[in-house]
């Protein structure tokens, strides 16, 4: 159990490192850069958490923290490629922040697991 504990907090650390980059962006194009690569590091973080596995008791909740990581990584990879795109130059103009359900859902299975006995902290909002 210690193990996967460990995969846990790895691939939930990878993820709030990545996001917690993306929000000390100090221009657009370093926006879109850190954002582009947040997406590809928690879609990493998800496969490895995904290719080392999980116990038996914990393959339910591994299985839906691994989608929404997965999910997540979509979602801000996907992002970035949208303000990319004519027309959507001002799409952060105003915004206040990024709010994506994936992260919601991240921190749901995060909070089943802990619920289950693993020690590992929720997503920080950033």
């Amino acid at each position: 159990m210690e193990e996967y504990e460990e995969a846990v907090v790895s691939a939930r650390d990878r993820t709030d490192y990545a996001l917690a980059r993306v929000t000390r962006a100090k221009s657009m194009d370093e926006l879109v850069t850190r954002m582009d690569e947040a997406g590809v590091a928690i879609t990493a973080a998800a496969n490895d958490l995904e290719d080392r596995g999980a116990p038996d008791v914990f393959v339910d909740e591994n299985e839906k923290l691994v989608k929404a990581l997965e999910a997540l990584g979509n979602d801000v990879g996907l992002t970035a490629e949208q303000i990319l795109q004519p027309g959507f130059e001002n799409l952060l103009t105003g915004a206040r922040g990024l709010n994506f359900e994936n992260w919601d859902k991240v921190n749901l299975a995060l909070a089943s697991l802990v619920g289950d006995g693993i020690e590992v902290d929720l997503l920080s909002p950033h």
